[in-house]
């Protein structure tokens, strides 16, 4: 039956004379009533299709084939993906999704302990939105205009919540409350190969407050129970003896497209176009795009997570201030679509390995293994009082991982926001986990 509620056939009375349109399909009248449920089915199954395969890939022909519908179905009410995605931000997801994120934003900055559920589901139709926006223009105006309109409302409690003086001043009002979408969004993308760690949210949620709220940094953060240690599983490694010129333009060129484009979108003749090669030496080396993109994986982001990770907990457990200039930069790197350390690429490995399974027995042991060394780290600092006691490994370097990473992705719909604004965020974030508990 596919994502529909129900699949839909046509029938018609024997010896019936149904129309037929210019295709000479039948063309079967429906009520206004069963019109609007149709309409509801294909952006539910729309929403669906997102969330498995991603923008870049999910096709009409397939939402309404999920349905059981003719193509015609969906092209007569959404001739373009574009004004699907449309329909259905504001018709379903707006109602829905965006109604519970108001009300988290009032329940935060009144200081609930226990904010309102989001709907996942939803929740990761916007991320795949988000993510399909940072190379397709023609979404900008329905994607970011929803998350503006979720912000605009939060920063409004935002407002209230500093005329009582409950809020601090250092920070882009703007950022305070882009952090909390940053963490839903990075943790869709990170969920997709590695588990977040269970009974973390209210921890997490009481340290982002003590961040953004006139809270002593020594005030302590709700009991939890201990979360069992991440499983560091073995990764494999770039052989380097194997890399002549050929494979390192290739392994260069996928970079830059996977993290330009994506995964989908990208091509294998745009990647041997950009190495300046033909598409057979791609085939000559690698099992496909596939493989390519493992290969830009184990090479590109391999040493290069675990390196940048542990330049993060190191900063958090040091035992001096960390100076303005060297967060800005750590920053930056978290955040940065150039280098070894793109974002666009991170994101792009993580959406290849959602439907490529080869892909995924590279990025999930990777991403584990890298919170696995992160919260051991943390752990041995905890150990030596140099970071709160009071707060979990596992929730630690899970905030630290994908909040940077949510934070790239909502900031865009933001361009006027410079990185710098959300280094004074973070700064706060890292002294409140090196001040101990009262």
């Amino acid at each position: 039956m596919g994502y529909c509620a129900k699949k839909i056939y046509s029938s018609s009375r024997q010896g019936a004379v149904l129309p037929f349109n210019d295709r000479g399909s039948a063309v079967v009248k429906v009520s206004r009533q069963r019109s609007a449920e149709l309409r509801i089915e294909l952006l539910d199954a729309a929403g669906a299709e997102l969330r498995r395969v991603g923008y870049d890939a999910m096709a009409l022909t397939t939402v309404a084939g999920n349905c059981g519908l003719a193509t015609s179905a969906i092209y007569n009410r959404f001739p373009t993906k574009e004004a699907l995605v449309d329909a259905l931000l504001t018709e379903r997801i707006e109602p829905v999704l965006g109604a519970q994120t108001d009300a988290e934003a009032v329940a935060f900055w009144s200081g609930s302990d226990e904010p309102p559920k989001l709907n996942f589901e939803q929740l990761g139709v916007v991320a795949e939105l988000l993510l399909a926006a940072r190379h397709t223009p023609s979404l900008h105006d329905s994607v970011y205009g929803f998350l503006r309109r979720r912000i605009a409302i939060a920063v409004q409690e935002r407002e209230k919540a500093a005329a009582r003086g409950e809020v601090r001043n250092d920070h882009d009002p703007r950022v305070q409350v882009l952090m909390r979408a940053a963490t839903w969004i990075g943790s869709y993308f990170f969920g997709l190969v590695s588990d977040p760690p269970k009974r973390g949210e209210k921890a997490l949620n009481a340290y982002t407050r003590m961040a953004v709220m006139n809270l002593p940094f020594s005030t302590p953060l709700p009991p939890q129970t201990r979360i069992k240690a991440r499983t560091a599983p073995k990764i494999r490694s770039a052989e380097q003896d194997d890399q002549d010129k050929i494979y390192v333009a290739l392994v260069d060129s996928a970079a830059e497209v996977f993290a330009e484009m994506g995964y989908e979108a990208a091509a294998v003749a745009d990647i041997a176009r950009r190495a300046q090669l033909t598409t057979g030496a791609i085939y000559n080396r690698f099992s496909g795009k596939a493989g390519l993109m493992n290969e830009v994986i184990i090479t590109k982001l391999g040493a290069d997570a675990q390196i940048l990770g542990g330049e993060v907990v190191q900063a958090l457990a040091s035992s001096s201030s960390i100076s303005k200039p060297v967060l800005d930069e750590l920053i930056v790197r978290l955040n940065s679509d150039s280098g070894g350390n793109s974002r666009g690429l991170r994101l792009a490995a993580r959406d290849a390995a959602r439907h490529e399974p080869e892909v995924a027995a590279v990025v999930g042991p990777l991403q584990d293994a890298t919170l696995a060394a992160m919260a051991n780290f943390v752990r041995n600092a905890q150990g030596e009082g140099l970071i709160r006691s009071d707060i979990d490994a596992e929730v630690v370097v899970w905030f630290w991982s994908v909040n940077p990473m949510g934070a790239g992705l909502v900031g865009a719909a933001f361009p006027e926001i410079s990185l710098k604004a959300f280094g004074s965020f973070y700064a706060t974030a890292m002294e409140i986990l090196r001040t101990q508990p009262a």
